[in-house]
């Protein structure tokens, strides 16, 4: 398991993708959570969770996003997560939350959501 860390990147002026790399823990996801907050605070209603990279998430990764999902959604945007390898969604699906995610197959379907 590789260390890749988070990155960003705008897509629009309502859309920012992170990419949480390949691990998200109790090591990083206060960084993940400070990274959303900041975005969201600035105007980001969409949120892109890019997941091409990660290979293990924690409950307090899982947290990570869980806490920031409902600012997105009253804001009229979501939290979307894309590119998860199957791994990451038995995860959510043990925990009983693919209905209450926004998962899409790749970025170009998670950005058609972004307007």
């Amino acid at each position: 398991m590789g260390n890749k860390p988070i990155s960003q990147k705008k897509l629009n002026d309502f859309t920012l993708v992170i990419n949480p790399g390949s691990v998200l823990d109790n090591n990083n996801a206060h960084e993940m959570v400070e990274i959303i907050t900041v975005a969201q605070d600035k105007g980001f209603k969409n949120i892109i969770l890019d997941m091409t990279d990660l290979e293990f998430i924690s409950s307090a990764g899982v947290g990570s996003i869980l806490g920031t999902i409902e600012t997105s959604r009253e804001a009229g945007g979501d939290i979307i997560l894309c590119n998860a390898a199957e791994s990451i969604l038995h995860v959510l699906e043990v925990l009983d939350l693919a209905d209450y995610l926004t998962v899409k197959n790749n970025l170009e379907e998670a950005a058609s959501l972004c307007s």
